[in-house]
C-alpha cells in the first residue's frame, strides 16, 4: 500500500505499514517530504488536461519506492537516513528549519516548503546532503517509474516524452557459467571486470590460446533487455543501481556495472588523449612508448575493432547548439568521433544500452571475441581479494550471488595470471582488500567534474532524442598549462532532468519540468588537477572522497559564464544553472530579439559567479573515473609499472582507467581500450 498524506492537511498521518527498516513515524515524515517536493497544485482540469500539475507524489508511491531503493543500501547508510528522518520528524527539526517546534508532518504546507528551502541552502553540510538525498531520488522516481499498474509513467504525456519502442528480440550469444554452490575453477588468466579494459585483455589473450575466465560484478544484458527506460535500466546497468556518488553526495558518479561495463552505457564518444597529455605521462611518470607512434598503433588497433568513425555523427537539435553557438562566437568546435554506426537518430536511449546493436561496446566486440575463443564468464560475481603466494598472484577469492533468490556462493579461481580491470573505484578496493600497500594506491582519483548550464529554446529540443554526443568545443581546454575544460552536450530523460533541476518549490519544479522538451543541457567537463581518494568502509567497500580545488572551482565558474554566452549566442530565450538556489535569466519579453541586453547578461554572469560551489550547493556529475592505480616507472610515483604489473606482486596486472597517471581531459574510453591493448601485449610477452 502506498504511503499517502494529504498535502493540505498539516496533521495527516499514514496507516500504511512501513518497510521493516523504517518506523511508522519515519515513514510519515518521509511521505510528507515527498508530498512537499511533489505536491498537488490547485489547477482546473481544463488547464491541466493530463492531470500532471494536480498529481501528487503519493499517486506514484514515491515515498515507498524511495524507501525500497534505500533498503538495498548498507546498514550505515540506512542508519544515517533514519537519523535524518528522526531529526526532521521531531520538534528540534522544525525549530531549526522554520522556528516552529513541530515535526515536519505537522507543519503547514507553506512551512514544509520553507523548511526544504532552508535545508537546500543550509550552512550545515549534513542538512544540504540530506535534502539532496531525498530530492534527487523522489523526483527521479516521480518522473521515471512506471504507473502503479505497470503502465507508462503518467507524467510523460504532459512532458511530450515518448519512450523508445520495445527492443527487438535478440538471442544472447555469451553463456555465463551457472554458480549454484561453492565452486573452484582454474585457468591461465583471470580478468576481473569486463569493460573497456577487461574486455580487450580477455579477447587478446584468449586469441593466443590462453584459458581465460572473465569475472563481472554486474549482470549480463543484451539488446533484448535494453528498453531505454530509466527506472528499469539504472539498477541493472549502473554501479550501485545508479546511486554511486562521493561520500558527501556532492557529486553523482555514473559508472557502468554489467557485462561490458561502461562501454555498454557510455555515449559513444571516442577521443584519443591529446598529445600534450601523452607527453606529460611519458615525461613525468617515466613511461615508454606512450608519446610516440607505438602507442598510436594501440589506438589504431582498438579504434578499428570498435568501429570509431566520424561519418555517423550528424547532430540532433541539442548538439547542433554547440556548433551554432560556437560559430556565432568565433570559437573552435568539431565533430565527435564515435564507436557507433547507422544510428539513424532513432532513439536517444543508448545511455541505457543500445537496443539496435549499433554501439560497438566490448559486449559486441572484444567480449564476443573472447567467447568465440573459448573464454568462460561469471556474472553477478564480486572479487573479494587476490590470492597471493610468495610474492606472486595465484588466483582470486570471490562471491557469486543469485539476483533472484539472494543466495550467495564462494568461488575460488586459480590462475597463473590475474588482471584487475574493475575500474578506478573498485580496482584499488580489490588491491586494498588483498593487503597491498603502496602510498599511491587509491589516491590520485580524477573525476572530470562536470557542471551544466541549461538553455531553454523557443522550439522543442527533445534532448532525449537522437545520437547523444556528436559536437564538442575544446576552445578553452588549455587555459592553464594544458588544463581547462571542454563543452559537450548531455542527453536527458525525464528522471535525470528532474533530479538535476533546482527545487525552490513544488510549483516551480513542476512548471520547469513542463518546459523540459525545450531544454538543452550544455556540460562543462573539467580536466581536474586535484585528486580524490578511494578508501574502504567497514564493509570493505570503496568510499569515494573528492573535493574541488581552487583550480577546478575557477574552471567551473569560467565555463559556466562562457556556457551562458554560448547558449544565448545559439538562440536560447532563457538560461539557468543547477545551483540549489534558483539561478535563472529569463526575459519579461522573450519574443524580442535579442532577449537580453549586454548589461543584463553581464549582471547574470556576475550573479552566477557569486554562487557557492560548496558540496551540495550545485549539482555536479562525473561519468569518468581515472587514477587510483596509476602507471609509473617506479613505485615512488605509481602503483603499477610500465608493464602494467603491480609493483611487488608478480603476475598481477591492472588494465583499466585506474592506470591513468593524470586526468586525460577528454572522454577516456578509447584511451582505456588502448592502454589495455598495451597491457595485453606486455602480459603475453611475459607468459
Amino acid at each position: 500500500m502506498a504511503t499517502t498524506i494529504d498535502p493540505h492537511d498539516a496533521t495527516a498521518t499514514s496507516t500504511a505499514s512501513p518497510l521493516p527498516w523504517l518506523r511508522p513515524a519515519q515513514t510519515r515524515t518521509l511521505a510528507a517530504i515527498c508530498e512537499t517536493l511533489i505536491p498537488t497544485l490547485d489547477r482546473e482540469a481544463s488547464a491541466d488536461p493530463h492531470g500532471f500539475l494536480r498529481r501528487p507524489a503519493s499517486e506514484l508511491q514515491v515515498a515507498e519506492r524511495l524507501a525500497e531503493t534505500l533498503a538495498a543500501e548498507d546498514d550505515a547508510t540506512r542508519a544515517q537516513f533514519r537519523q535524518l528522518l528522526d531529526l526532521l520528524g521531531g520538534p528540534l527539526g522544525g525549530l531549526l528549519l522554520v522556528g516552529r517546534p513541530r515535526g515536519f508532518a505537522r507543519l503547514t504546507p507553506a512551512q514544509r516548503a520553507s523548511a526544504l528551502r532552508v535545508m537546500a541552502d543550509s550552512p550545515l553540510a549534513t542538512l544540504r546532503q540530506g535534502f539532496q538525498a531525498i530530492k534527487r531520488l523522489a523526483t527521479f522516481i516521480f518522473y521515471s517509474a512506471p504507473a502503479a499498474d505497470g503502465g507508462p509513467n503518467p507524467n510523460w504525456i504532459a512532458l511530450d516524452f515518448a519512450p523508445p519502442p520495445p527492443p527487438p528480440a535478440t538471442p544472447k550469444t555469451i553463456h555465463p557459467l551457472a554458480i549454484t554452490g561453492p565452486t573452484t575453477l582454474a585457468c591461465d588468466v583471470i580478468v576481473v571486470g569486463s569493460g573497456a579494459g577487461g574486455g580487450v585483455v580477455a579477447a587478446e589473450l584468449a586469441a593466443t590460446g590462453a584459458s581465460v575466465i572473465v569475472v563481472e560484478k554486474g549482470g549480463y544484458y543484451n539488446e533484448a533487455d535494453f528498453d531505454g527506460r530509466e527506472a528499469e535500466m539504472m539498477p541493472k546497468l549502473y554501479l550501485k543501481r545508479g546511486l554511486q556518488s562521493t561520500r558527501d553526495l556532492s557529486m553523482a558518479i555514473l559508472a557502468g556495472s554489467c557485462l561490458g561495463g561502461g562501454t555498454v552505457v557510455n555515449w559513444s564518444t571516442s577521443f584519443r588523449a591529446p598529445q600534450r597529455v601523452l607527453d606529460e605521462w611519458e615525461r613525468d611518470y617515466g613511461l615508454s612508448d606512450i608519446a610516440g607512434p607505438r602507442f598510436q598503433e594501440h589506438y589504431d588497433a582498438v579504434a578499428t575493432r570498435v568501429g570509431v568513425n566520424s561519418e555517423d555523427s550528424a547532430p540532433n537539435a541539442s548538439n547542433a547548439i554547440i556548433e551554432r553557438g560556437s560559430a556565432a562566437l568565433g570559437r573552435r568546435w568539431d565533430v565527435i568521433p564515435r564507436n557507433a554506426s547507422d544510428c539513424q537518430q532513432r532513439c536517444g536511449a543508448c545511455g541505457y544500452g543500445c537496443a539496435f546493436g549499433r554501439k560497438q561496446s566490448t559486449l559486441k566486440t572484444y567480449l564476443q571475441d573472447a567467447a568465440d575463443h573459448g573464454a568462460r564468464f561469471l556474472v553477478h560475481c564480486g572479487v573479494d581479494r587476490v590470492l597471493i603466494e610468495r610474492g606472486a598472484a595465484t588466483g582470486v577469492s570471490a562471491t557469486a550471488w543469485d539476483p533472484t533468490t539472494g543466495a550467495r556462493h564462494p568461488v575460488t579461481i586459480h590462475a597463473r595470471t590475474v588482471v584487475i580491470a574493475a575500474g578506478a573505484l573498485h580496482s584499488p578496493a580489490i588491491l586494498l582488500r588483498s593487503g597491498l600497500s603502496n602510498p599511491h594506491l587509491g589516491r590520485h582519483l580524477h573525476l572530470h567534474p562536470v557542471v551544466s548550464v541549461s538553455g531553454f529554446y523557443p522550439e522543442p529540443i527533445y534532448t532525449w532524442q537522437g545520437s547523444l554526443q556528436t559536437r564538442y568545443s575544446n576552445h578553452f581546454d588549455s587555459l592553464e598549462g594544458g588544463y581547462g575544460y571542454t563543452f559537450e552536450m548531455a542527453p536527458g530523460h525525464p528522471g535525470l532532468i528532474a533530479l538535476s533541476l533546482p527545487w525552490e518549490s513544488g510549483e516551480q519544479h513542476k512548471l520547469t519540468m513542463q518546459q523540459s522538451k525545450y531544454v538543452a543541457p550544455l556540460i562543462i567537463l573539467v580536466r581536474d588537477k586535484n585528486g580524490g581518494r578511494i578508501t574502504l568502509d567497514k564493509y570493505n567497500e570503496p568510499v569515494v572522497d573528492y573535493a574541488l580545488g581552487d583550480f577546478e572551482r575557477r574552471m567551473l565558474a569560467h565555463g559556466t559564464a562562457e556556457g551562458i554566452a554560448l547558449h544565448l549566442a545559439a538562440g536560447a530565450r532563457a538560461v539557468g544553472t543547477l545551483h540549489s538556489r534558483l539561478t535563472m535569466l529569463e526575459s519579461a519579453t522573450p519574443d524580442q530579439s535579442p532577449p537580453f541586453t549586454a548589461d543584463q547578461i553581464a549582471a547574470f554572469q556576475k550573479t552566477v559567479a557569486a554562487r557557492s560551489l560548496a558540496p551540495n550547493k550545485v549539482m555536479l556529475f562525473s561519468a569518468h573515473q581515472m587514477g587510483t592505480c596509476r602507471l609509473a616507472a617506479d613505485p615512488a610515483r605509481g602503483v603499477i609499472g610500465d608493464d602494467h604489473q603491480v609493483f611487488g606482486v608478480r603476475r598481477l596486472y591492472v588494465a583499466d582507467g585506474s592506470t591513468f597517471p593524470t586526468a586525460s581531459g577528454v572522454n577516456p574510453m578509447l584511451t582505456i581500450l588502448a592502454l589495455a591493448h598495451r597491457a595485453a601485449a606486455a602480459i603475453q610477452s611475459a607468459r
